[in-house]
């Protein structure tokens, strides 16, 4: 008598592994997946860089204020020697990012600074190549490629400039109130000058690295338009919020392919505008200390009336 069980015929041995039109199906699903999640992903991580760069125009509000309570002053966007006012290239001395180290945890820095020295000297080398986080926007990055106005002299980026106004950065147009901003050469305002309002007055605004050694926008310590320090050039042609950077006239220019268009000058009608990586506009720090994310799409008279210190305009919602 045969006791051995019989086989189903129904019942087939599993097979082992995937047909390769299997594989090829959660292949295009897993692609399909990524290409869901990336935007996603890419959106959170701007996000992120967005408010830390929004983070570090706080703490450079906050640093200005004390400087304020210091010495009863903002700082000059630049300090220029005798005979060297409205020149771009030369004789570049402190800047009011330089200024502000004290205030940003940065004392030793400052303190190694020879400010009766040019910031090109060897004495001053410290200072050129030390990177500051807190001046720096993580979206941008530009950063990597450091600023270099003579062989060997080489300076660190940064994306944040002082507002010296609605007009080119000159000292001539800084006489004039219609187009006065907050820091300019060798000079700058008090609290108490602000006749516009702390609030609705642009202290500090983003601006755009050129990755190219020969261009100095983006630049911490360099007192160049552009540099550290932004404004509307109004008195020739009004911009705006991440406007055409064809019109931008700068001291050390190169308009690199897939950068910023540029020309050269270097006088008291250089100039170069509130930029940013960021899409559809770029923060700007007030007077009273906030931080707002100004739209590209913000009027020209708006931006106009925020960029001056001393006309007493009416601004109205942005």
């Amino acid at each position: 008598m045969n006791l051995k069980p019989r086989r189903n015929p129904q019942i087939h041995p599993s097979r082992a592994g995937m047909s390769l039109i299997e594989l090829l199906v959660v292949i295009a699903i897993i692609a399909i997946l990524i290409a869901l999640l990336l935007p996603a992903v890419q959106m959170a991580r701007e996000a992120s860089r967005r408010t830390q760069c929004r983070n570090n125009l706080k703490q450079i509000g906050l640093a200005l204020e004390n400087y304020h309570a210091t010495n009863g002053i903002y700082p000059p966007a630049s300090i220029r020697a005798p005979g060297f006012l409205d020149n771009g290239r030369d004789e570049p001395r402190t800047t009011w990012t330089i200024s502000l180290l004290p205030y940003m945890d940065a004392a030793p820095l400052f303190q190694s600074y020879r400010s009766t020295l040019t910031s090109d000297d060897p004495a001053n080398s410290l200072l050129r190549v030390t990177s500051i986080p807190g001046l720096l926007c993580p979206t941008d990055t530009g950063a990597e490629v450091l600023f270099e106005p003579r062989l060997g002299i080489t300076y660190q980026r940064g994306n944040y400039g002082a507002n010296f106004g609605a007009a080119s950065w000159g000292t001539d147009d800084w006489q004039e109130r219609k187009y006065r901003g907050v820091m300019g050469q060798n000079v700058a305002v008090r609290h108490a000058d602000i006749t516009d309002g702390s609030s609705q007055t642009v202290v500090v605004a983003e601006l755009r690295i050129q990755p190219s050694s020969r261009d100095n926008r983006g630049v911490w310590a360099f007192h160049g338009a552009g540099s550290a320090s932004v404004g509307l050039d109004c008195d020739s042609l009004c911009r705006g919020i991440n406007g055409d950077p064809t019109s931008d006239w700068i001291p050390f220019c190169d308009p690199i392919p897939n950068g910023m268009n540029c020309s050269f000058q270097n006088n008291f009608d250089s100039n170069a505008g509130p930029r940013s990586r960021h899409s559809g506009g770029a923060h700007l720090l007030l007077g009273d200390g906030s931080v707002r994310f100004a739209s590209e799409s913000i009027s020209q008279s708006l931006l106009n009336a925020i960029f001056t210190s001393q006309n007493q305009e009416v601004v109205g919602e942005w």
